[in-house]
């Protein structure tokens, strides 16, 4: 299945603003991450936080096809 990949601040200066991927049924947002980080591996040391289509879920949220998976780490504004 297809899942369309945001990211945002230190990730999108390391992977550009979007990409996809395809996946097999089932994934989860914590396997699709622990995927990216295999092949880029200093992305481990970035906290990150994750949302399908704009609302936060956990690394155990089950993707769809079609999702878009946003991908940023904590930020505080000011």
């Amino acid at each position: 299945m297809r899942v369309r990949l945001r990211f945002f601040a230190a990730l999108r200066e390391r992977l550009g603003e979007r990409s996809e991927r395809v996946v097999p049924a089932g994934t989860t947002v914590g396997a699709l991450w622990r995927s990216l980080v295999a092949e880029r591996p200093e992305l481990d040391a970035i906290p990150v936080r994750f949302a399908v289509h704009e609302t936060y879920v956990d690394p155990s949220h089950r993707l769809a096809e079609g999702d878009e998976l946003a991908i940023f780490p904590p930020v505080s504004g000011g």
